[in-house]
């Protein structure tokens, strides 16, 4: 792991790598050290599609199929409370942006990936809402590592870490969340990010596709982009 992090630091001088594994992640959440993955990875693996674009599935049956990591996920990570299995796949090498929920987030990586992560006590409200990208920090995962990630902890798609590849992870989440709201709220206050249920999204301004779909353009400063190994 520390070998592919110094190639991948070697080639992005503007950021700092850190394993998952780095105290810091602490600010964000946990790494699930003592959770076997072995075979729900190994189910997950034969089943993720190729694509080349970022592909997110809140709830997949396949996954969802008994494994004893879902029910300890399910009983020890969220008290109880009832879980979807999801994934997120695909190509990606830019931050474009965060989002947060009320409520902790757990993946276990198929692939090597980086998370661009922040905090959403960073986050400026007032009349305009925004976090500035020169904030978050990223992480080095490597496939089959589980972690949580705490409700603060602001986070997107992971990005690949070669050219020619992809990443991959499984999502565990609160039943319910990220499908689309069954009802409108008022714009305004943290209402504006308001974007799925139980999903609040912050976008870069680039994202002109996702801000004519109503994402808020909130993420203030450069987008972070990654120059994948080759």
């Amino acid at each position: 792991m520390q070998d592919k992090i110094r190639q991948l630091q070697a080639v992005n001088p503007q950021l700092q790598i850190r394993p998952i594994t780095d105290p810091v992640y602490l600010r964000y959440g946990q790494v699930l050290a003592d959770y076997d993955t072995r075979e729900i990875v190994a189910r997950a693996q034969a089943l993720v599609p190729p694509t080349d674009a970022v592909v997110y599935e809140p709830a997949v049956p396949a996954l969802e199929v008994y494994a004893e990591i879902n029910e300890r996920i399910e009983k020890e990570v969220f008290g109880g409370m009832p879980v979807q299995v999801g994934w997120c796949y695909g190509r990606n090498l830019r931050m474009a942006g965060l989002e947060y929920h009320k409520g902790s987030e757990v993946n276990v990586a198929l692939t090597d990936m980086i998370l661009l992560l922040g905090s959403e006590l960073d986050i400026v409200r007032g009349e305009t809402i925004s976090y500035p990208t020169r904030l978050a920090e990223a992480f080095f995962v490597p496939a089959g590592m589980a972690f949580e990630m705490a409700p603060w902890c602001l986070h997107y798609a992971p990005l690949q870490t070669t050219r020619d590849g992809s990443f991959a992870t499984l999502v565990y989440l609160p039943r319910g969340t990220n499908y689309p709201l069954p009802y409108t709220v008022k714009p305004q206050g943290e209402n504006r990010l308001l974007y799925a249920v139980n999903k609040w999204l912050l976008i870069h301004p680039d994202q002109t596709e996702e801000v004519a779909k109503g994402a808020y353009p909130g993420l203030d400063g450069d987008d972070i982009v990654l120059v994948p190994l080759a």
